[in-house]
């Protein structure tokens, strides 16, 4: 028979070692759920990527990008226009090729755009989002290009800054997708085919 010390300890080893078990079967689900958000969270990214690679793919045929610059046209819009729904460009906003940026913004993507000698559009410049990249520019790779738009036209090799850029030619306009060393697009730039 046991002593009452001895059963009390039992009794105890039983209470912690159930207890634990059955922490332990609890903690050991969480990691299954939380892999199935992941991988929600992520299908959700890409199709949110996906949608904006066809906005921008379907507005490029009339020289055009989508969101805060629908409207602004490559060779018909005026600086002056850009500035009118962007506003002046924050300081220093020029770069050696003549580009006015504007960053990207909480919920707002980032552009720049170049000019022709008549102040008219020559290229807009488009950057995504920085907040939850991945659900915009960040989800698209080469793979992704190809799947969703077919072959690129051209391929270039950037060798100044080791990126490449896929080239799809949308009419009289071309998008250049800027691939970085991540395998994903860093901006895509919308002019005239020349």
């Amino acid at each position: 028979m046991l002593s009452k010390k001895q059963a009390a300890r039992m009794v105890s080893a039983v209470i912690l070692t159930s207890t634990l078990l059955g922490a332990g079967a609890s903690f050991s689900t969480e990691p299954v759920e939380a892999a199935s958000t992941m991988g929600s969270t992520s299908r959700i990214a890409k199709e949110h990527a996906l949608t904006t690679l066809d906005e921008i793919y379907n507005k490029a045929f009339s020289g055009e990008m989508p969101y805060t610059a629908k409207g602004l046209k490559i060779s018909e819009n005026t600086q002056k226009e850009v500035y009118e729904t962007f506003g002046p460009p924050p300081e220093p906003s020029k770069t050696d090729e003549n580009f006015d940026y504007y960053h990207a913004e909480m919920g707002h993507p980032g552009f720049a755009f170049a000019y022709n000698h008549d102040k008219t559009l020559s290229q807009i410049r488009y950057f995504g989002t920085n907040v939850e990249r991945d659900h915009n520019l960040g989800s698209i790779t080469p793979k992704v290009l190809g799947k969703q738009l077919g072959s690129a036209d051209e391929i270039r090799h950037i060798s100044s800054t080791n990126e490449t850029n896929y080239i799809y030619r949308t009419g009289n306009y071309e998008l250049q997708f800027i691939v970085g060393e991540d395998q994903t697009v860093d901006h895509i730039n919308l002019l005239e085919t020349k």
